[in-house]
């Protein structure tokens, strides 16, 4: 695969993000979960605006933000499809594993080329894909595991 190939399996994976998390936002009654699902919507739309605008040959010069700390809480979450009634905990369970499965995914293809500059840039996607469920297992802690 060729890294023109990775950045656009990435651009689709952000849209494929973007709509699943706007359409449930229409959907939602509960108001902090359509909040924080527009926000995520927002989010992967920027993402998909950044990956466009990186051509195959400057991928060296792609730096994703900084991960900070995995407080690995999705990997000891399930997540249940997304509907209407999804609660706050529901949605935010469901973006933390839906970031987790695309870090896995790059960094499995990742591990699995031998070219050097595709490797990086899969090696960098997953680190985009690790800051984003960084920060929502942050949100996830501070709003549902933190003692009042």
């Amino acid at each position: 695969m060729e890294p023109s190939e990775v950045l656009s399996l990435a651009i689709r994976k952000e849209i494929e993000a973007r709509e699943l998390y706007a359409n449930v936002a229409e959907r939602t009654d509960n108001p902090a979960a359509r909040t924080l699902l527009c926000e995520l919507a927002k989010e992967e739309a920027n993402h998909r605006r950044l990956l466009e605008g990186l051509s195959p040959e400057h991928v060296a010069a792609f730096k994703p933000p900084r991960a900070g700390q995995d407080l690995k809480i999705a990997e000891y979450l399930e997540a249940t499809p997304l509907g209407p009634e999804s609660s706050l905990q529901e949605v935010v369970t469901h973006a933390m594993k839906r970031e987790e499965q695309a870090r896995d995914f790059y960094q499995a293809m990742a591990a699995a080329t031998e070219n050097r500059q595709l490797r990086k840039l899969l090696e960098r996607l997953a680190t985009m894909e690790t800051a984003h469920k960084v920060r929502l297992e942050t949100f996830y802690d501070d709003v549902f595991l933190r003692e009042n």
